[in-house]
């Protein structure tokens, strides 16, 4: 008897620690770093891609571990600016036996008017490496508003890129934009579009996980619903933009408050999409809210009331 307890608690304890390390692993490599500086900055006071890559890479990590951390764990090759060689890159993902391998860069062309997202696999042969890369540039082009200039292969680079050859795991290089684009290297170098990007690749590599290992995104903490009453209400507009935004963005979170998204679609405005927090039936207590808002990133912030909200 004292045997077979001895033996089936040695079997628990296996299958816990089992479950506790069976978690989907994934590779995050911000590219270039250190002595490497990888593509130059084109306007003075901007970064180089190397930097880029890095604050890209972290916040995609983010995401991953606030919403997937349950059933993924995020490896880097770096977190900090230094120098990694290629074959090591590679070896970190190996070596911890990883499951996926996204590469993040920015990319540069000879002619500055080129912009847009690419996403590179290996060849035509990388099957899962091409669904995820497919994943990643629909987002950009639907939910990040970006120009995707869709998935390239060998054939379209002319040359093996080591992080995706050497890889025994699924592998993607995510080129985030053009440097030598002026409109985009301000769009990278702005927090609001490393948000948005660093975003869309969470999301694609979100529906790609929902789709091949039906696993669900972990719901953020329990938020207060926006209130719903019979009109009239007064909400605080913080912004409006062309496209939309994460509604993880920093500066949405903190405001520790739900933040609403309308998307305007009969329009002669350049803004199709709104943001808005809170739902007041005294307009009194909307003015209270707004001077606490205009304190924050949103001082534009104002008040717009709407004279219905059925329960």
């Amino acid at each position: 008897m004292k045997v077979f307890l001895a033996l089936f608690f040695l079997f628990a304890t296996i299958v816990l620690n089992a479950q506790e390390t069976n978690k989907i692993k994934v590779v995050i490599d911000a590219g270039h770093g250190g002595s490497d500086p990888g593509n130059l900055n084109m306007t003075k006071g901007f970064k180089v891609e190397k930097d880029l890559n890095l604050l890209i890479a972290n916040k995609l990590g983010n995401y991953i571990t606030q919403y997937l951390g349950h059933k993924v764990e995020v490896i880097y090759t770096r977190t900090t600016d230094v120098f990694i060689e290629l074959k090591d890159r590679v070896n970190i993902g190996n070596k911890a036996n990883a499951n996926y391998f996204i590469s993040i860069h920015c990319n540069s062309a000879k002619n500055p008017l080129v912009f847009g997202t690419e996403t590179h696999v290996h060849d035509i042969n990388s099957k899962i490496s091409r669904e995820l890369g497919l994943e990643i540039e629909k987002q950009f082009k639907t939910r990040a508003g970006r120009n995707s200039r869709g998935l390239k292969l060998r054939p379209d680079r002319i040359r093996n890129l080591m992080v995706l050859k050497d890889s025994k795991m699924p592998a993607v290089l995510v080129e985030t934009g053009f440097m030598t684009n002026k409109a985009e290297e301000a769009y990278l170098n702005s927090d609001r579009g490393q948000d948005l990007i660093a975003s869309a690749v969470f999301r694609g590599f979100r529906d790609y996980l929902k789709k091949k290992h039906n696993i669900e995104m972990r719901k953020p903490g329990d938020k207060k619903p926006v209130k719903k009453v019979e009109g009239p209400v007064w909400k605080i507009q913080i912004m409006a933009s062309t496209g939309p935004v994460s509604l993880d963005n920093p500066d949405f979170k903190k405001l520790n408050e739900p933040i609403e998204e309308a998307k305007i679609t009969n329009s002669t405005s350049t803004f199709n999409y709104k943001y808005y927090v809170g739902a007041y039936e005294d307009k009194r207590d909307a003015k209270k809210a707004l001077k606490e808002i205009k304190n924050t990133k949103f001082s534009d912030a104002y008040i717009v009331k709407f004279e219905t909200i059925k329960k």
